[in-house]
């Protein structure tokens, strides 16, 4: 069968698809069969009454978002049933090919109606030709333009003209001396492989009076974008994709949440991913093809949970480098496109509420500190560092001040930090989310305007609850032993502004977004301390603002057979952590405790179990960071016949400040029957001599606070050639990397310790493509990348990590990684439903970066840092698949069942000969979605499993065993009700099964805690 047969059909197809393009959006389905257009058979959509085809050959409907099924009929008979998945505002063409030796075929091309000339550029064409007429007469030398394309016809004597175009809507202006009053306007649709037919005929004098004859065609609802599937056969190399549909239908709220269901794909924290086990420094994460700096120190990597779905049109996860990509893509690149040019106007409101089943009504601790906009996340300056307070810090060095001033000093500076160090109790409310959005299009001349605004707000609690937290020593024996329970408020907010200027051949767009993500959070700890060997009381209270804020200028161009990109972002990334406060209280000296059991005894002591404050250990810190990023780059691409010529240059320059300062008291340990600070430093005790009471200290180190810069500069070229059933894309990059971090020696030394790299690396890129058929490929790629280290982790300096509330200190002698990356991977694909892949990788790594546990006891020994080791190997298979299955001969019941999983190997090679697993990288991931659509009613079930292996959290080094983050099975539920065509219900259950998080440590437990199980309800309204 010739794919495209049907380009050889010169017959009118619909002389009213025009009209029908002038709806909002649209669905064309043709049918050919034996290589001519079907004008006896019929369609059925979603169960309901046959159609019968027009005499073009068409058909065209009214739909709405979601599943829907297609019966084709000839003679009230069943000749083929397909299934496919709705979204707003797009054109869809459908053609269903049917040959009488084999299987039928269907193809699906979707898009939005307002595509800039750059996305229609490698689009299929299509034609669209008529007659032109006024009064009944033909008029020739009449010009036929097509507005924002550089299109042009003049009619013939017979008043005939003829265009070929990219697939897709567009405007048709026609002039002519005879036309007065101004040209006619006409929207028309092409669609690729069809010559359409479209008869202009004018009456009267002037363009007031014209009309255009009218047809009898329904209006059309757009069904779909552009199918996954159809996008990742069509990519040059290894990528899953996430469309808009594919979002809605997972539940995420966030993209972490919602990426987690891609084969090879893990969450951590809730917001880090790990493509094929790698993260942090082995995935480049861009927006808009900008580079984005991370707003946690603690991680390499961007955290996810900043980005809500509704801000999302599409996430790519590319696994396989190519030339364009940034050269840190090892594991891959997570690309993040925002949304811009809405297809029309209008937009949505979604609401939910959510409720936890261990949470939601129940008394919790809390912050005492409340400002008027904690609810938004925003601190209104009540946790602000007292601007006094460095002052007094700085003058109690002074060496000309007596002893009494330095006393009062200390007492006024302790009178400043007494406060709200004990935790208050609240109830914990309901998670609540709004999500409000916006956008339209409209014309300018010749030219479109379009924007899209979103504002999002989310604010809940979670929990870490039953919580063991213990370490141990060299030989396995036992030192902290606690209990802990951990609740935190969490407030997100982020707002999108998308504005997006199209002009001809040429577009323009300017993207502003800002994400705000604030944690407030009280941990409280009850247990045995290994180092004093007593039993031990603390609590942390903690206060973290998350920020991303960018402005991005773009701009693409298609000249012909040459297209030109090209962006400006500037973006800021701040995490500000004012008042963290550290509180612990041992059982007082004199009371005796089984050293076993850590429990008082009847011996010598009195015990009585009365605490005593550690007044050494307590702490307010106040954290700022603050990363400015500037990233400008442009991509050019040449079209030939067969092959497409790229390269690019791209440039990075980020700065980094980050500030830190810690206070406390110096003075004797005191008893403190109720566990309150307030009863033992209060404004009677601050004397400000530490011999009579309590006075003010600086417990800010040297090496608390750093600045750091970074500049990279890059250009590739790419060359992607097709010949026959083969596709070869080459290509190279090279990166100068440079990076400075300064910080102060731990010793408290005058002279800064500089950490720099100063690396240059050229990493070529080598994939072919072998298109067996229609249905499947090979694919075969070679690369190689680099990893290299953060700020933080090249700094001397030391930072927190919430997941195990421990310090972080970094290393200034880190060396940067190089990773060699193979890959091979075969794909078919059934239809636009089914589909299956397997893919072999190997990575071999010089020079890895991992995260280490200092060898110490008590807990000295929760300190981590990072080194590198001498070499490592990944290695693995994945599959993925997916299969529906029609439950009736409508197709209106569906079912189907979407697997995803990977095996995977890593080495290690040690000092000692031996080896073991490369930190963070898990044995398995394994994904299973099952899903029901009951078309007839409108409603949606997915079921959503997902499940990792045993990975290594932290190396063991000195002998130590490694802590190991346990599997751990999680359960989703997502229900979708669309009650009418813009109003939908929905529900998700997250984390059903409630499995302990989990992590050991030769076996034995060093830290677990569960979370609860949650449930939210709720609605999208779209207007």
């Amino acid at each position: 069968m010739k794919k495209f047969s049907q380009n050889l059909i010169s017959a009118a197809v619909l002389t009213c698809l025009a009209n029908a393009a002038a709806a909002d959006d649209e669905l064309v389905l043709h049918v050919f069969r034996d290589g001519a257009l079907a004008t006896d058979l019929a369609i059925s959509l979603d169960g309901g009454a046959p159609q019968p085809v027009s005499a073009g050959g068409s058909f065209v409907f009214d739909l709405g978002a979601g599943p829907h099924s297609v019966q084709v009929l000839a003679s009230g008979q069943p000749v083929h049933v397909f299934r496919f998945d709705a979204a707003d505002g797009q054109n869809v063409d459908i053609t269903v090919t049917l040959a009488a030796n084999s299987e039928p075929a269907v193809a699906i091309d979707s898009y939005a109606k307002n595509q800039v000339a750059a996305e229609r550029s490698g689009a299929a064409a299509g034609s669209l030709s008529g007659v032109v007429t006024l009064n009944g007469t033909p008029l020739d030398h009449a010009t036929v333009a097509v507005r924002n394309a550089r299109a042009l016809a003049t009619t013939d004597a017979n008043g005939r003209y003829t265009l070929e175009l990219p697939r897709g809507s567009y405007e048709i202006v026609v002039s002519h001396p005879m036309i007065t009053g101004g040209p006619l306007r006409q929207n028309v649709r092409v669609v690729s492989g069809i010559n359409g037919q479209q008869n202009l005929a004018f009456a009267g004098e002037g363009a007031a009076a014209v009309n255009v004859v009218p047809a009898d065609v329904e209006q059309v609802v757009v069904v779909s974008q552009r199918e996954r599937g159809e996008t990742e056969q069509a990519a040059a190399n290894i990528v899953d994709i996430i469309d808009a549909e594919a979002l809605a239908r997972a539940g995420g709220s966030d993209v972490a949440a919602s990426v987690v269901r891609v084969p090879s794909i893990t969450i951590q924290e809730d917001r880090y991913v790990f493509i094929r086990g790698l993260g942090d420094r082995y995935v480049s994460t861009t927006l808009n093809g900008a580079t984005m700096p991370s707003t946690d120190p603690s991680k390499r990597t961007v955290p996810l949970d900043l980005f809500p779905t509704n801000m999302v049109s599409q996430l790519d996860v590319r696994k396989t480098f190519t030339a364009n990509m940034p050269g840190e893509s090892t594991g891959g690149n997570l690309v993040i496109n925002t949304r811009t040019f809405p297809n029309q106007p209008g937009g949505s409101v979604s609401a939910s509420i959510g409720y936890n089943s261990d949470l939601t009504g129940d008394k919790v601790n809390s912050d005492p500190i409340s400002g008027d906009f904690d609810f938004l996340g925003i601190d209104d300056g009540s946790r602000q560092e007292d601007g006094l307070l460095p002052l007094i810090s700085d003058a109690m060095n002074r060496t000309d001040l007596s002893a009494n001033t330095i006393r009062k000093l200390q007492q006024a500076g302790g009178l400043l930090i007494k406060d709200n160090l004990d935790p208050t109790t609240t109830t914990a409310g309901p998670k609540g989310t709004l999500n409000l959005n916006y956008g339209d299009t409209m014309g300018i001349g010749d030219s479109e305007l379009g924007y899209f605004a979103a504002a999002n707000f989310t604010n809940g609690w979670s929990q870490r609850t039953d919580g063991i937290s213990r370490t141990y020593g060299s030989g396995g024996d036992l030192l902290d032993d606690f209990k802990f329970e951990e609740h935190s408020n969490n407030a997100d907010m982020s707002g999108l502004l998308s504005l997006g200027l199209s002009i001809g051949d040429h577009s323009f767009a300017s993207n502003s977004l800002l994400s705000r993500s604030t944690e407030s959070s009280v941990r409280v700890s009850d247990g045995f301390d290994g180092d004093e060997l007593v039993p031990s009381y603390r609590y942390s209270m903690e206060w973290v603002e998350r920020m991303f804020i960018a402005q991005q200028f773009s701009g693409q161009h298609s000249l012909g057979n040459l297209l030109a990109k090209w962006q400006v972002t500037a973006s800021r990334a701040e995490r500000e952590s004012p008042d963290r406060r550290e509180v612990r209280y041992d059982l007082r000296t004199g009371d005796d405790v089984d050293p076993v059991t850590g429990q008082i005894t009847d011996g010598a002591g009195s015990g009585t179990g009365i605490y005593n404050l550690k007044t050494p250990d307590l702490l307010r810190r106040y954290d700022d960071l603050t990363d400015d990023n500037l990233d400008v780059s442009t991509d050019w691409s040449y079209e030939f016949d067969n092959s497409t010529l790229s390269a690019g240059l791209q440039g990075i320059t980020r700065e980094r400040e980050s500030e830190s300062r810690s206070y406390g008291f110096r003075g004797a340990e005191s008893n403190a029957p109720n566990l309150s600070v307030g009863d033992v430093i209060n404004i009677d005790t601050i004397t400000g001599n530490p011999s009579t009471g309590y006075a003010f200290e600086d417990k800010t180190l040297a090496s608390d606070s750093y600045e750091a810069e970074l500049d990279l500069y890059a250009g590739y070229v790419s060359y992607d050639y097709k010949f026959s059933n083969f596709q070869i894309v080459g290509g190279g990059r090279y990166e100068q990397f440079k990076q400075t971090t300064d910080t102060f020696s731990l010793s408290g030394a005058e002279e800064a310790v500089r950490s720099e790299i100063d690396e240059g690396n050229f990493l070529p890129s080598l994939s072919f493509n072998w298109f067996v058929s229609d249905k499947s490929q090979l694919r075969a790629t070679a690369a190689r990348t680099v990893a290299r280290p953060d700020f933080k982790e090249t700094s001397n300096a030391t930072f927190y990590d919430n997941e195990f509330d421990f310090r972080v200190r970094g290393n200034p002698l880190l060396k940067i990684s190089e990773v060699d990356n193979y890959d091979l991977r075969f794909e078919q694909y059934w239809n636009d439903a089914d589909n299956a892949s397997i893919a072999l990788f190997y990575k071999d790594l010089k020079d890895p970066i991992e995260r280490v546990a200092v060898s110490a006891s008590g807990t000295a020994g929760n300190t981590r840092t990072f080194q590198n080791s001498d070499a490592a190997t990944i290695y693995g298979v994945e599959v993925d698949g997916r299969k529906e299955f029609g439950l009736n001969a409508a197709y209106t019941h569906t079912l189907f069942v979407a697997v995803n999983a990977s095996y995977i190997e890593s080495d290690v090679d040690l000092a000692n000969g031996q080896s073991r697993k490369l930190q963070g990288q898990p044995d398995y991931t394994a994904n299973l979605i099952l899903g029901y659509d009951n078309i007839g009613t409108r409603q949606q079930y997915t079921l959503l499993l997902n499940q990792n292996g045993e990975s290594i959290q932290d190396v063991g080094i000195q002998g130590n065993p490694d802590i190991i983050e346990e599997p751990r099975l999680s359960l989703n539920f997502n229900y979708r009700y669309e009650v009418f065509d813009d109003f939908v219900l929905k529900f998700k259950a997250i984390n059903l099964l409630d499995s302990d998080v989990e992590f050991t440590q030769g076996g034995k437990i060093f830290q677990s805690y569960r979370r609860g199980a949650e449930f939210e309800a709720g609605f999208d309204w779209k207007f």
